[in-house]
């Protein structure tokens, strides 16, 4: 089986309501684009990623997966029914896969599902981002906060960890394969934001969203991308925040301007 371990923040709309597509057509809609221009997809089942896939048809009623080469994958994805992770024109979708059951399509073996019932299209901008210029960004958490350790060892160990983007709202930050993924929710009490060439700043943070930066592909283990919000920031730390990427976006415009 797959050895893609990480955790995945799977299918939830009750998390993220506004965010949530109920239209049939507009979910066929969608479906038919990630078939017509062969976007890969994952497959996951059971908490824990599968296989790639893709989607090969949609009718009015059903759509059609490419299945995986292990039949083992196959028969596990068929009875636990699957979730499908996918990205068009830079937005994440997901969306739920079950039943599932084998059938043959155009000669050939495929999984065949009902049109899902909603759709998560995951755009969430409520705050405008930046990504790093160079030098880049890093943000430095307790290793506590992700996984246990003792009294001792959670005094000296920090992750140190590249940032994705920023806003005066909360920051992703890149997890690689080899660092354990936090669930969600979970709250970091202290950590540290390192922008050059301003000072660091502190604050607590909670996590909101993971998913994988990737698709992963068999055997494959792949970075995710974590979202944090900020949690109880001072006042004089979101100005000085604020102040930055103010600044920092105002030079970015002023450059695409000259060239």
């Amino acid at each position: 089986m797959s050895s893609a371990p990480n955790r995945f923040e799977l299918y939830d709309p009750e998390r993220y309501p506004d965010y949530v597509l109920r239209m049939p057509r507009e979910i066929a809609v969608i479906l038919r684009s990630l078939a017509a221009r062969r976007i890969p997809i994952a497959v996951f089942g059971g908490g824990r990623y599968l296989f790639p896939s893709m989607v090969l048809q949609v009718t009015e009623e059903h759509f059609f997966l490419d299945p995986c080469g292990d039949e083992r994958l196959n028969a596990l994805a068929v009875e636990r029914g699957v979730v499908c992770q996918g990205k068009l024109e830079g937005i994440t979708l997901q969306f739920e896969a079950q039943p599932l059951q084998r059938v043959e399509h155009q000669g050939v073996l495929a999984l065949a599902a009902p049109l899902p019932r909603t759709m998560l299209r995951l755009q969430r901008r409520e705050f405008f981002r930046l990504k790093p210029p160079t030098p880049t960004w890093w943000c430095e958490l307790p290793r506590s906060a992700i996984v246990p350790l003792s009294p001792q060892e959670a005094e000296q160990a920090k992750l140190k960890l590249r940032v994705l983007d920023l806003s005066v709202g909360g920051v992703s930050l890149l997890f690689p394969p080899d660092v354990p993924t936090p669930a969600h929710g979970t709250q970091v009490p202290s950590a540290r934001l390192i922008l050059p060439p301003m000072e660091w700043l502190e604050t607590a943070m909670e996590v909101r969203n993971i998913l994988p930066l990737d698709t992963p592909g068999p055997a494959k283990a792949v970075p995710m991308r974590v979202g944090l919000r900020f949690v109880g920031m001072p006042m004089a730390v979101a100005n000085r925040l604020y102040r930055y990427l103010f600044e920092l976006q105002r030079e970015l415009l002023a450059a695409r301007h000259v060239t």
